[in-house]
């Protein structure tokens, strides 16, 4: 998403990142820049409403060599109630990672699965975010964890329940609390059973680019697929409600060859169509340092991604 903040270095992910010369000051200068309070103010006027905002373990208090930004976070915090935005704080990234990606802070094993000390620790983390943001007038909820991908579900039950009772304890009334589908929709569906105080929200992530089954479609295979999301989520209201929480234009690489950009409209409305019955949406993201498939403000900006009325009106 931004290769220049690691030039220069062999870093993976931002455990390394954060082992190389300079790496804090670097790192400041990023989280300044990179996202501003201008960028809030363009979300607001483009009719939206909520911004899911990731955030790593340590991002209220630092766990070498890990940095915290908390400063960071609570501009952000106000920048979205300045513009009358909404956040759904989404814990991103916890102790001894849950899915062994770059975007969990480090790749490597999945020991928060096996070392219970690990998911303890996540606990405690969430309820540091709850008690600092509870009165917060734009705190619309918190995502107990991002993508958490094992076969160990049982561990995900277990956390998923505990969490939820733990933060309803703490956060204010209305207050979301979201849960990750882990890519299971099947196994996760209705695991949670919330109550009217702190609405239960499943998260699921519709992405058509990863897995090898997407190569075996065609583009047209394609956009039929992404209407028929629209079942799926139907299904999983049922039992609560669903955020789309991540999506983008990204196909397998050679998907958009001799198409162009009237392609990339098409599939993007395809999504659209699909996710019409869900609770909301949230592209990923809103924006990277190249003009391609992941970048929001981009692809708004050059119209190849034209919001629906309702979300414009």
């Amino acid at each position: 998403m931004t290769p220049s903040l690691f030039a220069g270095t062999e870093a993976k992910d931002e455990y390394t990142f954060m082992t190389t010369p300079d790496a804090a000051p670097r790192l400041r200068r990023h989280h300044e820049t990179f996202i501003t309070d201008d960028d809030f103010a363009w979300i607001g006027e483009q009719g939206l409403d909520l911004v899911r905002l990731p955030v790593g373990h340590w991002v209220l208090h630092s766990d070498p060599p890990y940095v915290a930004a908390a400063d960071i976070l609570d501009a952000a915090m106000d920048s979205a109630d300045r513009y009358g935005l909404k956040v759904l704080l989404d814990l991103h990234a916890v102790s001894g990672s849950q899915n062994g990606r770059d975007h969990s802070g480090k790749v490597g094993p999945r020991q928060w699965y096996t070392e219970r000390e690990h998911r303890d620790h996540t606990y405690r983390a969430l309820a540091e975010l709850a008690r600092r943001y509870r009165d917060h007038p734009a705190l619309w909820g918190i995502e107990l964890v991002n993508e958490p991908t094992d076969w160990r579900v049982w561990h995900l039950w277990h956390f998923h329940r505990t969490a939820y009772r733990r933060m309803a304890e703490i956060v204010r009334p209305g207050t979301h609390l979201v849960f990750s589908d882990g890519y299971l929709p099947w196994l996760f569906r209705g695991t949670i059973r919330g109550h009217e105080d702190n609405p239960v929200v499943m998260d699921t992530h519709l992405y058509q680019c990863f897995f090898p089954w997407d190569l075996r479609l065609t583009f047209e295979q394609q956009l039929v697929r992404a209407r028929r999301r629209s079942r799926l989520i139907r299904w999983l209201t049922r039992a609560h409600p669903v955020l789309v929480g991540e999506w983008s234009a990204a196909l397998y690489s050679t998907a958009y060859e001799g198409r162009g950009d009237e392609a990339r409209r098409a599939y993007l409305e395809a999504q659209l169509e699909g996710y019409a019955g869900a609770y909301g949406w949230c592209f990923w993201s809103y924006r990277t340092e190249q003009p391609d498939e992941w970048n929001f403000r981009h692809l708004v900006d050059s119209g190849i991604l034209q919001l629906p009325d309702r979300v414009r009106g």
